[in-house]
């Protein structure tokens, strides 16, 4: 797990909410907190959608791109969210699962990897490679970041 504090936080959300950069990253739960705290867990209902418009993805998620524009309509305006936590997930062929968490709260940004395997391993191999695959895909994106850890 590394812990990274994104420098330019309004550079980020914009990337975030206006940019297509996480648009294809399931979401497993989003929490927004204004007045109230929204909650938005990411498992999509499949009998909701008429049959040509089921997902064909074998996740069960949403995908950034879908829920984007409703968080966006809840956190734009003068005020910023007080807190607000995006928990991104990709899983892997063997059944493994990799996780990019975006929290913000107190005007601080940061983002959280995660791993985790399905099956039990003393190796580390996989979740280094996954922290190296998120620190290349932000240095990609020009984000500017500091590894707290």
């Amino acid at each position: 797990m590394i812990v990274l504090k994104i420098e330019n936080v309004k550079e980020f959300m914009s990337q975030l909410f206006m940019g297509d950069m996480f648009d294809r990253f399931h979401v497993s739960s989003c929490d927004v907190t204004t007045f109230v705290t929204f909650q938005a867990a990411g498992k999509l209902h499949p009998e909701w959608f008429d049959s040509d418009e089921r997902p064909g993805d074998k996740s069960g998620l949403a995908v950034w791109q879908q829920l984007k524009p409703m968080i966006f309509s809840i956190i734009k305006g003068k005020k910023t969210p007080g807190k607000m936590r995006i928990d991104f997930c990709h899983y892997m062929e063997n059944g493994d699962c990799g996780s990019l968490r975006v929290q913000y709260e107190n005007e601080e940004l940061l983002l959280f990897t995660g791993y985790m395997q399905k099956e039990f391993s003393l190796s580390k191999e996989k979740e280094m490679q996954w922290d190296e695959n998120c620190l290349s895909f932000i240095r990609k994106k020009e984000i500017a970041s500091t590894q707290l850890s």
